[in-house]
């Protein structure tokens, strides 16, 4: 399999994302939570788009980094809708093989989120200086 069709594959899941289809990722096994977890984020984030920024491909393997975008309008991990819009990088790693997500790693960057809708307050800005 060429590297552009693994990246095609692994591209699934930002597809459904932006179509609202997690039927999109039947068949696909390393899917199996975000199969779960789509329709959550689809109702509290009706609008939530997906915008693929970078991937690479080292053998099986499909690195994606993506940007998330979404307005607040429903309840999140216990947190009521707040009406404010978010953006916030998302990094996965997938398995792909035999024309199949076998397994499926991802990282979001919820705590940047959470600043937007004023759960958490953001912290101290951090120095780019090096100490002495």
């Amino acid at each position: 399999m060429q590297a552009e069709e693994r990246k095609a594959i692994a591209r699934l899941a930002h597809e459904a994302i932006n179509s609202k289809n997690v039927a999109l990722l039947a068949g696909q096994p390393g899917f199996w939570q975000t199969r779960q977890i789509f329709p959550l984020l689809f109702g509290a984030y009706p609008d939530l788009s997906s915008t693929v920024e970078q991937q690479t491909v080292d053998g099986e393997w499909v690195t994606t980094r993506i940007t998330l975008r979404g307005t607040h309008r429903g309840e999140f991990m216990g947190v009521a809708p707040t009406g404010k819009s978010f953006e916030i990088m998302q990094i996965s790693l997938d398995q792909v093989a035999g024309g199949k997500v076998v397994e499926h790693f991802g990282v979001s960057d919820w705590f940047r989120a959470l600043v937007a809708f004023g759960v958490v307050a953001a912290p101290a800005a951090v120095s780019a200086r090096a100490e002495p």
